[in-house]
C-alpha cells in the first residue's frame, strides 16, 4: 500500500501553519502513522515549534524552498521517510512562495513514484490580500505567478481570514479564484476552520490553462509524470513556459536573536511599522515584567501575539521579503529594548 500525500500550499501568512494544527489534533485521536513535513524560509524554524506535542514525527527542512534550492532535499527526505517509519500519511507544508507545481514534480521522483500517492494540493488563500497581492500594480510579475500557480494547481481552495474583510471584498476574491481556477471547490473560513473530512477527501488533479484562451481542462496526475526527466517537459505538458522565474530566487530572508527582553508596546508597535516590502515577520520574544515567551506572527495587514507555553524555541525574529533594509529594521528593532 502507498503512502498517502497532502500537499499544504499558499502564501506567506495566509494560515497554512494554523490549518496544520487544526488537521493534526485531529489526526492524533486515529492510529494512523502519520509524519509532517515542514520547509521554512531562513536558517531558524518558528512554524515547526508552533506543532510540538501533537505526537507526530515532524522533518524540518531550513534554508531554502523544497520546490528549487533544496529540491533534492525534499526527494532524499521523503525517501528517508519511507525507510524509516513507512507511514499511512505525510503532510507537506511548503514555504508561502513555493510553485506547487515544482513540488508535485518532486514528490513524482523515478524512485518514489510507486510508493507515494498524492491525495491533492490544498491552497489556503488570505481573503484580505488577496487583491493586493494578485495585481501587477502593487506585486512584482514573478510574486503574481506565484500566487496565482497557487490557486491554479489547487483542487482545494481554502478562503481564509474572510472575517477581516468586507463581504463584497470576499465575492470579488472568490469569484477571481474561480476565473483562475474554475473546478477547485472553494471553502471560505475563519481561522482555517473547516471540517477535516473535506481535506481528507480532496482529489488530486492538475488544472492546465491554455495559454491562447480561459478555458481549463482537468489533467490527472498521473505516477507516470515521476518518469519524466526534466522539469520542463512537465511544465512542457501542461503548456507552460519552460524557463519562468521562481519567486523565491527575489525573496530574501535574515534573522535576529533577542539578547533580552523587549517592551510589548515598542516592539508591538515595530511590527505595525514594518515596510511592505517584508512580507512576514515571525517568531518567539519576551515582554518586561512578563514571564511567559510570546509567539508573534506579522504580515502586511495584521499582528498576532500570544502566550506560547513550549519555552524550548529561542528568543529570535525571522524577516522574509523582497529588498529589505537590513540595518534599518535592526536599527528599529534595536530600539524596543529601551
Amino acid at each position: 500500500m502507498s503512502t498517502e500525500i497532502y500537499l499544504l500550499t499558499g502564501y506567506l501568512g495566509s494560515g497554512k501553519t494554523t490549518l496544520l494544527q487544526k488537521w493534526l489534533t485531529h489526526l492524533r485521536i486515529t492510529d494512523q502513522k502519520v509524519v509532517v513535513l515542514m520547509n521554512e524560509m531562513g536558517e531558524e524554524d518558528i512554524d515547526g515549534e508552533q506543532l510540538q506535542g501533537f505526537g507526530f514525527p515532524i522533518k524540518k527542512m531550513l534554508d531554502g524552498c523544497i520546490c528549487c534550492s533544496i529540491k533534492g532535499e525534499l526527494t532524499e527526505g521523503l525517501k528517508d521517510i519511507m525507510n524509516a517509519i513507512a507511514p499511512d500519511r505525510i503532510l507537506i507544508e511548503t514555504t508561502g512562495v513555493a510553485d506547487p507545481l515544482d513540488v508535485i514534480d518532486t514528490i513524482t521522483h523515478p524512485e518514489l513514484y510507486d510508493r507515494l500517492e498524492l491525495k491533492g494540493t490544498i491552497s489556503v488563500v488570505d481573503a484580505s490580500r488577496f487583491l493586493d497581492l494578485n495585481s501587477r500594480f502593487s506585486s512584482t510579475a514573478t510574486l503574481v505567478k506565484t500566487i496565482r500557480n497557487q490557486v491554479r494547481y489547487a483542487d482545494l481552495l481554502l478562503l481564509n481570514k474572510t472575517d477581516l474583510t468586507s463581504p463584497d471584498v470576499v465575492q470579488r476574491v472568490r469569484q477571481k479564484l474561480s476565473e483562475i481556477n474554475p473546478t477547485a471547490p472553494i471553502h471560505a473560513t475563519v481561522q482555517a476552520e473547516i471540517e477535516v473530512s473535506r481535506l481528507l477527501s480532496v482529489k488530486c488533479t492538475v488544472h492546465e490553462r491554455s495559454p491562447d484562451n480561459e478555458t481549463n481542462r482537468p489533467l490527472a496526475v498521473q505516477k507516470s509524470i515521476g518518469r519524466m526527466s526534466t522539469m520542463d517537459r512537465l511544465k512542457q505538458s501542461l503548456g507552460l513556459k519552460t524557463s519562468q522565474p521562481s519567486l523565491y530566487n527575489s525573496i530574501e530572508t535574515f534573522s535576529y536573536v533577542f539578547t533580552g527582553p523587549v517592551d510589548a508596546k515598542k516592539f508591538e508597535d515595530f511590527l505595525y511599522d514594518l515596510p511592505k516590502n517584508v512580507y512576514r515577520a515571525k517568531g518567539y520574544v519576551q515582554f518586561h515584567g512578563k514571564p511567559e515567551l510570546i509567539s508573534f506572527q506579522h504580515t502586511d495587514n495584521q499582528v498576532l501575539l500570544f502566550p506560547f507555553e513550549n519555552f524550548g524555541p529561542k528568543m529570535v525574529a525571522v524577516f522574509i521579503g523582497e529588498g529589505m533594509d537590513r540595518e534599518i529594521i535592526l536599527n528599529d528593532l534595536e530600539k524596543c529594548y529601551g
